[in-house]
């Protein structure tokens, strides 16, 4: 079993291996981390992405049940931290408590995502949106946004990712840990935005990833140079011939950046409102994917669009100004908060909401409320204070999860005192609070719950520990939002524990 990284200036010369027959260091000129969860990478002290203190968002995962003569089973009903080893204990509890009429249990759990590389390129978004091409491509990825679970890129709050499939390129630098060689990281470690993950992850193109990584290694091998400046056109070539890629990779160049005349187009391609995303048994519509794009061109070049929508937004009508204020919300510009105080303030209550759920997740995981909600609040303007207080009112339990999200995310944004006494409210109003799970004992009880696919637990949980975070760093009432993260900040369950003890942490700098 790997359990660490030999290195020497930066320089990963070989994995430290434990076996039955004790410890020991298995030398290679090139390490292949396969692992998933970019375990030898982050021994060797490379920079990982995973969940922190912003938001605890993570996809669905499960253990199985095991069938006799079962040919497909998929789950998802919990989250899972493959770094976390309590975590995956009380997982196997809650496992065999659930399928007790189970022949067995599947011996590995189903995590869709892991921790990830600080590569020397992060592939997001908008790179898979936009068909970015980059001249060390290595893999032709092909999927959709099946996000199980919610997205949290700004660009998905301006308009939620499609159905439609993408075909995306991986190219090698993402592969490649930032300031180490000698290693390279495949699969769900790859160097990539969280909400970007669900295109490059499925099990065909991971399998290509490790077959491109072990030809690169063989060819290191043969060379006096290492995997940073392994014969890059040779490898393609050898990927050509085997049909792993299209000919075209041998003279792609980065598509990046954008002409300028292009982030003109799509800022101008944006006025007119959002078409509704596409719903379950309904394709993406064409002009859903043409806006899409227009703003994921937005989203690439912040730099070159603002300045642009800033003079769209005085020019425009009522219509076009809010989404053009919407948008600049989302990039934390405030040109346009008039429009979006107006706009929610005239809108009664709340319209349709979403509740967390995982298996078959697609589109919307916030409602056009919610999403002016969160760029008003990241306007930082101070009138949105009272403006948000007034939607929390109107909540409780029997009121969607993504309202009660955006809602914190706006306040926590604005950071005003007076914001910590309404949440506090709120979090004692009946059936908010006192969903985490401290012990196997509670683990158990809560298995009983739902199927293969139970959502409502997840939803519960994550409500109650984004409305305490925004309490938390909004000043606190009566120490109720610390007492409720310290309580989660125990949880058995990784990715709830590991979220509330950054936000414990960051506040206590």
């Amino acid at each position: 079993m790997g359990v660490g990284a030999f290195v020497e200036n930066g320089l990963v010369k070989g994995v430290v291996v434990a076996t039955p027959e004790g410890r020991g260091v298995v030398l290679a000129k090139t390490v292949i981390d396969s692992t998933g969860n970019a375990d030898i990478a982050a021994a060797a002290g490379a920079r990982t992405d995973y969940t922190g203190g912003e938001e605890a968002a993570v996809q669905g995962a499960g253990l199985p049940p095991l069938n006799l003569g079962a040919s497909y089973t998929n789950t998802d009903y919990m989250f899972a931290d493959d770094t976390d080893v309590v975590d995956f204990w009380q997982l196997f509890v809650y496992a065999r408590e659930k399928f007790q009429g189970a022949y067995d249990l599947g011996q590995l759990v189903d995590t869709r995502e892991r921790r990830r590389i600080v590569g020397d390129v992060t592939i997001s978004p908008m790179d898979i949106i936009l068909s970015r091409t980059w001249p060390d491509t290595v893999v032709l990825a092909k999927s959709n946004f099946d996000s199980h679970g919610f997205t949290v890129h700004p660009l998905f709050f301006a308009m939620p990712p499609g159905r439609e499939s993408i075909t995306a390129y991986v190219p090698l630098r993402a592969l490649l840990p930032k300031g180490l060689d000698g290693i390279v990281v495949t699969g769900l470690g790859t160097s990539a935005h969280r909400d970007a993950m669900p295109v490059i992850r499925m099990q065909p193109d991971v399998q290509n990833q490790g077959y491109a990584m072990g030809v690169a290694a063989a060819m290191v091998a043969k060379s006096s140079g290492t995997i940073r400046n392994v014969d890059l056109r040779g490898l393609q070539k050898h990927l050509v011939k085997t049909e792993c890629l299209p000919e075209q990779v041998l003279s792609d160049k980065d598509s990046f950046p954008l002409p300028k005349a292009k982030v003109a187009e799509a800022v101008a391609a944006v006025a007119t409102p959002a078409p509704e995303p596409a719903g379950k048994g309904r394709q993406t519509s064409p002009a859903e994917v043409e806006r899409r794009r227009a703003l994921a061109v937005i989203f690439a070049q912040p730099q070159d669009a603002i300045p642009l929508m800033e003079k769209a937004y005085a020019a425009a009508n009522p219509e076009a100004r809010l989404v053009y204020a919407n948008i600049l919300g989302l990039f934390g510009n405030k040109t346009g908060a008039e429009a979006l105080l107006e706009k929610v303030k005239s809108t009664p209550g709340f319209d349709k909401g979403w509740n967390y759920t995982g298996m078959g997740q697609y589109g919307r995981s916030v409602s056009l409320l919610d999403q002016y909600l969160i760029a008003l609040g990241r306007t930082r303007d101070p009138r949105a204070v009272d403006v948000v207080l007034e939607k929390v009112k109107r909540l409780d339990a029997s009121k969607e999860f993504s309202h009660h999200r955006a809602c914190a995310i706006a306040l926590e944004t604005l950071g005003d005192p007076r914001a910590a006494k309404p949440l506090a409210d709120l979090l004692a109003k009946p059936g908010m609070t006192g969903y985490a799970t401290t012990t196997v004992e509670e683990a158990k009880t809560k298995a009983a719950v739902g199927g293969s696919t139970e959502n409502k637990p997840r939803n519960d949980s994550l409500r109650e520990l984004v409305l305490a975070r925004a309490l938390y760093r909004c000043g606190d009432s009566g120490g109720a939002g610390k007492k409720i993260l310290e309580t989660y900040a125990r949880d058995l369950r990784g990715h709830y524990a590991r979220h509330a003890q950054a936000v414990l942490a960051d506040e206590s700098k």
